[in-house]
Parts: C-alpha cells; sequence; structure tokens
C-alpha cells in the first residue's frame, strides 16, 4: 500500500483481514473520512472538519470545478472588463444566519439586491382579490407552522396532505381561479414548477424551512434580499483554500461499507481506504453510485421518485449602462411572456455597465432554439418592456443546469406521496455513509443557506460517531 501513514496502522490492518491481497493492494490513499461532492454543503462540511482539526479528510468533486450549483460567470464589457454575474444560486436573505457569518469569515461582500424605481408587473389585485390572497397565505402559513422542524412526515395531516396537489387543495377549498393563477407564478418564481406538480405537504414543508411563504417571495429582508459580490461560487472557491485536505477530480463510482472499514473507489480507478463517508449532493444523483450493502428499499424509494425540475434557463445580459434606471425603472420585472418569466437587476455596485438577470421560459420551444437565437428573442421581449436601448446589449451569457455535466437541474419541486413516505430517509446514515446537501436541511432547505448548516450537520454527526468508536 502507497502513502499510508503510520497512525492508520490499525485501520490498515482492518482492511487486511478482510480483503483479498489485490484489493487491499489497490488501495492508494488512507484517511479518516471522504467527502464527496465539492459544493456548498460539501466544502462546509470540510470546514467544521478542518477547525475542529481532530479527523484527516479528502474530497472528491465528479466536475472539473467546485461549487455545486453555484457559478461565477463573466460579462465582459466593451473594454474588456469583466463582471461577474451568477449562473446559479443568487440572494441570500437576512435570516441566512450561517451565509452571512461564512462570507464575513471569508471577507467577502454582499449588496443589496438593487430595486429603486418602478417595477413591471401585472396590476395590483382589486380589494377582493387582495383579500382572498391575504387569506390564502394565512392559511399557507398558519398550516405549515404545525409541521414539526426536524420531521415534518410525523405531522398529523402529512399524509392526507401528500396526496394531493397543491392546485386540488386550492381547488378543494374553493379559491377563485385569479387565486390560483397568482400562487401558481409566485410558487414558480422558487421551485420552477406548477402547483399542479408539486405535493401540497412538500410546499408547505417549503413554507416551513423558510418561515413563511412572504420570506419565499420578497426581495426586501426576504430570500432574494441581498446578492454576494464577488458571486456565489467565490465562497466555494475560498473555502478550497482554506480547507486542509487534498480535494481531487474524480467521480466516485462505488462505497463498500466493511463496518470498521470503508473502500470508496473512484472512476479513475483509485481506491480510498476510510472510516466514514459524506455524501453531499441531490438525492437523485445518488443512483448514480453502487453501494455495497445496497441502500434500503425506503432510501432507494427515495433517490428514484427525487424530482428534479426541467425549470428555466438562466440568462444574464450586459448594457452600457442600466439604462432602466433613467426610465425611473428598477429593472424587475414580473411579466411572463414567450421568452421570459422574470427579470432583477443584478448591477454591481462598483459598476458603471448594467447587468440584468433573466429566468429564460424553459419550454420545448425556447429551448430548440440555438444560444444566438434564443438571445434575440429575449432581447425582443425586453424592449417592449425596457424600450429599444434593451435591443443594445453588449454580451450574454445563459446557464442551463439540465445540461451540466453530474447535475440533474437546480430545484426539487416534490411532487405527490414522496416526502411523507420517504423523508425520514433524507438525513438517515446508511451504516459508514452520512448525507448532506440542501434538500436535507430543516431550515431553508433548497436555498444555498441549507447547503451550509447541512454540511456542518454531517460533519458533526460523523465526528460524534468517530468519537464514540475510535478505529485509528
Amino acid at each position: 500500500m502507497k502513502n499510508v501513514e503510520l497512525s492508520y496502522q490499525q485501520l490498515n490492518d482492518h482492511a487486511k483481514t478482510r480483503l483479498n491481497k489485490p484489493l487491499f493492494d489497490s488501495i492508494s490513499e488512507v484517511t479518516d473520512i471522504v467527502i464527496v461532492g465539492a459544493g456548498l454543503s460539501g466544502l462546509a462540511a470540510a470546514k467544521q472538519l478542518s477547525d475542529s482539526n481532530e479527523y484527516q479528510f479528502k474530497v472528491y468533486e465528479a466536475k472539473s470545478r467546485v461549487g455545486g450549483r453555484t457559478i461565477n460567470q463573466a460579462l465582459k464589457d466593451n473594454r474588456g472588463n469583466e463582471h461577474i454575474v451568477d449562473g446559479g444560486a443568487q440572494w441570500i436573505g437576512p435570516t441566512h444566519v450561517a451565509m452571512h457569518d461564512l462570507i464575513e469569515e471569508l471577507r467577502l461582500n454582499t449588496f443589496l439586491t438593487p430595486q429603486v424605481g418602478e417595477s413591471l408587473q401585472f396590476d395590483a389585485p382589486e380589494p377582493p382579490l387582495q383579500q382572498e390572497l391575504n387569506v390564502l397565505r394565512a392559511q399557507l402559513n398558519q398550516l405549515a407552522a404545525h409541521l414539526p422542524m426536524r420531521a415534518p412526515w410525523l405531522a398529523r395531516s402529512a399524509k392526507q396532505w401528500d396526496e394531493i396537489t397543491t392546485l386540488q387543495w386550492m381547488q378543494r377549498a374553493q379559491f377563485s381561479l385569479e387565486a390560483i393563477q397568482e400562487l401558481d407564478y409566485s410558487v414558480q418564481t422558487f421551485l420552477a414548477a406548477s402547483i399542479s406538480d408539486i405535493s401540497f405537504f412538500y410546499l408547505l414543508f417549503y413554507i416551513r424551512s423558510a418561515g413563511s411563504i412572504e420570506q419565499l417571495e420578497d426581495l426586501n429582508n426576504g430570500a432574494q434580499d441581498s446578492l454576494i459580490k464577488e458571486g456565489a461560487q467565490s465562497i466555494s472557491i475560498e473555502l478550497r483554500k482554506r480547507i486542509n485536505a487534498q480535494l481531487n477530480f474524480d467521480a466516485v463510482v462505488s462505497v463498500d461499507d466493511y463496518d470498521t472499514f470503508t473502500l470508496v473507489t473512484l472512476q479513475s480507478g483509485q481506491v480510498t481506504l476510510c472510516q466514514k463517508v459524506i455524501f453531499a449532493m441531490m438525492p437523485s444523483l445518488l443512483k448514480n453510485i453502487r453501494f455495497s450493502p445496497a441502500l434500503s428499499e425506503e432510501k432507494l424509494a427515495l433517490i428514484d421518485n427525487w424530482n428534479t425540475s426541467v425549470g428555466s434557463i438562466k440568462a444574464h445580459i450586459l448594457f452600457n449602462k442600466p439604462f432602466w434606471r433613467e426610465q425611473g425603472l428598477s429593472g424587475i420585472s414580473f411579466l411572463p411572456n414567450e421568452a421570459f418569466s422574470s427579470t432583477f437587476d443584478c448591477t454591481r455596485t462598483n459598476s458603471d455597465a448594467g447587468a440584468l438577470t433573466v429566468f429564460v421560459n424553459g419550454s420545448a420551444e425556447m429551448r430548440a432554439l440555438t444560444v444566438t437565437e434564443r438571445r434575440e428573442r429575449i432581447l425582443s421581449q425586453l424592449s417592449q418592456l425596457f424600450g429599444p436601448l434593451a435591443l443594445e446589449a453588449i454580451d450574454y451569457v445563459e446557464m442551463d443546469w439540465m445540461n451540466e455535466p453530474f447535475q440533474q437541474g437546480c430545484e426539487s419541486p416534490l411532487n405527490v406521496n414522496v416526502l411523507s413516505n420517504f423523508g425520514k430517509e433524507l438525513r438517515t446514515p446508511h451504516g459508514n455513509v452520512y448525507f448532506c446537501g440542501t434538500e436535507t436541511a430543516e431550515v431553508w432547505s433548497g436555498y444555498m443557506e441549507g447547503a451550509v448548516t447541512a454540511g456542518y450537520r454531517a460533519a458533526g454527526e460523523v465526528e460524534m460517531a468517530l468519537n464514540e468508536s475510535r478505529v485509528v
């Protein structure tokens, strides 16, 4: 065996007595903990392990970059200067405490989402509809508040709510068609799916996780309150510099749990001997890994039924200046059309140029277009909202998470009969294997905040398990 430190002798002896010689000789790395996934959750777990400095660990990432579902993209102006935008997760809110602490520790900077001026959206609801929407939001918040935070599937009505979609619940509750349309559009902005495809129970869990539906919807003091000046991926880039571990860009293909030790095999053929493994990824991606012993039937059912939204394509467009501000407009629009559903001003505070975030329709028609054709379609629609200067774009970049290697979409809107039946498997360890990722978070599930806190949780669980029964 190569590169085996003396401190791992006992772990090494366990493996030597259980494995045949060719397999034992194939081991090229030895460590205490392997983390699979170098997104926010995996690197948060790595940070906690590094800070405590009790156990050695290694991080393996299938992509050629860190950051997971965050990615910095660059728009170039006419002088060749780069303007960073977020192709993935973008915003943080004031209640995202772990994220704010991490940003401060890494000496990164935030700025408020620009929104000075008028936003373009449908006319304000007439008083009767507004009153109905107020009642609707109050009911959703009240029902969500009764879900147990750690185990929402234990709620008395969990099964009943999980058998119907959100649309079916609204129809049975006799909300008007206008109210249904309003909620459908709202939910699509944060879950990238229609209420006809989302379990009512899952929506309640999502609201409970955020604190209220208003927290999910709002810019001011809500989930879309602020952006990271250096780009959200910069958190992972900085964490990679700080963690005391070797990070390899290689895909894990199998995990063999021998109780007193575990073997992790990579696509390159490298085999790592360790005690514990943390998987930090979307649940649906676990189907690409071979586990021995096999995962439980409930865990496999969770993985097989975990939806990933086709969702929208996220585009960013650069202009010479934020010209919409001269017209008294904020750059924010909520007027769905054939090209996109919404826009936001994402201009950095120190920039003379102007930048817009555009959530492009994920329809088959829009996906069938080339990037150039899609850009022209979007600019044409933007000009109808913001005037002819919208046609004078300097640069354009887009991100389609359905085409990202080792990724299956970005959001995870669950359909019926998944969360209540299999949700308890989200965080349940499988022998020496532990799980994190934003989908496993209790608070702010689906957001960067949830990813970070889930990583901290998994690292703590592994450290506790190793402290209770040390092999080394």
